[in-house]
């Protein structure tokens, strides 16, 4: 599967979705004993990126071709551009064999309501799928929606998705099944072995405060929250998805335990 990250220069957000799937060796240096938790794999092969000059939000685009250069060939572009460029999108990825097209939004402001009713209507035209998560570690499967699920299944990114090991009422090892795009996931799994049950629900808060998620803390009208405060929710949810097979009947739980009901 191809995959093109397109975007204007000075986007951080969107370079650290793309080093996180290239697995860049200076990716995260967060932990002062860092060990290579997060493995040697690479998507270096199947991911390109085009990245444009920064164009002023109340600049009127006239021809999107003055900005966007020639597009390779791929199934599933990731974009966040000015809207007037994200109109004429779809019409361009089409012709070079595109199937999806994610905009995810990190802020309140990086597609309106309008703008993505638009976007999905013109995908469908096109026989295109379009998904706009909020934050983009919100993305999920959807039954019937092929290339989205093989997307997600292939670069293993999307909503969280860890498997652990519990013995003895601790978390003796973490695998990521599928990582929050930013790659804070890998962190996460990293924080929370060798951790009893009851500490798990502060050591993920504490490990989302301390990686740098591109969440916006301005509220988000849809989300009636912030997007950052929403990235911490879905992190703790997929921690506890996790421990699922491993409910303990309140037996050692206590209060705000993940363990609990």
């Amino acid at each position: 599967m191809r995959l093109t990250f397109l975007y204007h220069e000075g986007n951080q957000g969107m370079e650290r979705f793309y080093h996180h799937l290239i697995n860049d060796r200076d990716f995260c240096r967060i932990c002062e004993d860092c060990y290579n938790c997060r493995g040697e794999w690479s998507y270096r092969e199947e991911v390109e990126r085009v990245v444009i000059p920064p164009v002023g939000k109340e600049e009127f685009i006239e021809d999107p071709s003055e900005y966007i250069p020639e597009i390779p060939r791929g199934d599933v572009v990731i974009a966040q551009l000015h809207q007037d460029l994200l109109y004429e999108l779809p019409y361009i990825i089409e012709d070079r064999g595109y199937r999806l097209l994610i905009v995810p939004s990190e802020t309140p402001k990086d597609l309106s309501p309008s703008m993505r009713n638009t976007l999905r209507e013109i995908c469908e035209e096109l026989g295109m799928d379009f998904e706009n998560p909020k934050p983009f570690c919100a993305l999920k499967k959807r039954e019937g929606r092929e290339i989205l699920n093989r997307f997600i299944d292939y670069f293993k990114i999307g909503y969280p998705q860890m498997e652990v090991k519990v013995e003895g009422h601790k978390v003796v090892d973490a695998k990521v099944l599928v990582s929050a795009p930013c790659g804070m996931t890998y962190y996460i799994a990293k924080r929370i072995r060798g951790k009893s049950l009851g500490e798990l629900k502060e050591e993920v808060i504490k490990a989302h405060h301390n990686y740098p998620c591109l969440g916006s803390m301005e509220y988000d009208r849809e989300l009636e929250d912030t997007i950052l405060h929403e990235a911490g929710y879905i992190a703790l949810e997929s921690v506890r998805r996790a421990l699922l097979p491993y409910r303990c009947k309140n037996r050692y739980c206590s209060k705000g335990c993940l363990m609990q009901p």
